[in-house]
């Protein structure tokens, strides 16, 4: 099961990296359509599809290592005034909630990728985007939510250390890894 879950993280590391990449390229192609846009007075017509493409591929591809970290946004003030058995309870329920957000997420993603490349589906203006790319970085995300919330589950782990929404460094110390990178 660590093996697995090492297997798990290092996939979600890669994405949220992939993430990052994305914002970087979304900062230089935002900064060269201002500067053609103001001083040539030739915006691109490339760069407004692809960074809407690139927020949802950024924002998609981050979340599933954000949520095996506990780095995502919690309540954690709430969280933690709650009494230990309304805390798992929360948990539980944070970790079901996004298990099916995952199932529902890969299926009707996983659809509209199918759909999309079948009928060649891409966006509209001058610079049309595949559509079925973005759809299946969604359905991976979805893969990825559900396998998240079934390997880092809430409460303790295997190896007793805990790991809960909210814990920023338990669920990466019980598999002996700092900051998603393996110490």
């Amino acid at each position: 099961m660590r093996t697995v879950r090492r297997a798990v993280l290092a996939c979600t590391g890669a994405m949220a990296v992939v993430a990052m990449a994305v914002i970087g390229l979304m900062m230089l192609t935002i900064s060269l359509d201002v500067v053609l846009r103001f001083a040539l007075s030739a915006p691109t017509d490339w760069a407004y599809p692809l960074n809407a493409a690139g927020v949802l591929v950024s924002t998609s591809l981050a979340v599933p290592h954000l949520y095996a970290t506990g780095h995502h946004i919690s309540m954690d003030l709430l969280h933690r005034a709650l009494p230990p058995a309304l805390r798992r309870a929360a948990d539980v329920v944070v970790s079901l909630a996004t298990a099916f957000l995952g199932i529902v997420l890969a299926i009707s993603a996983g659809r509209s990728t199918v759909v999309a490349y079948a009928g060649g589906l891409t966006g509209a203006g001058t610079f049309n985007i595949p559509l079925w790319l973005p759809d299946a970085v969604l359905c991976v995300t979805g893969v990825f939510l559900v396998l998240v919330a079934v390997l880092f589950p809430p409460g303790p782990t295997d190896d007793g250390v805990a790991a809960v929404p909210g814990d920023p460094g338990a669920r990466a110390e019980a598999d002996g890894i700092a900051g998603g990178v393996r110490a």
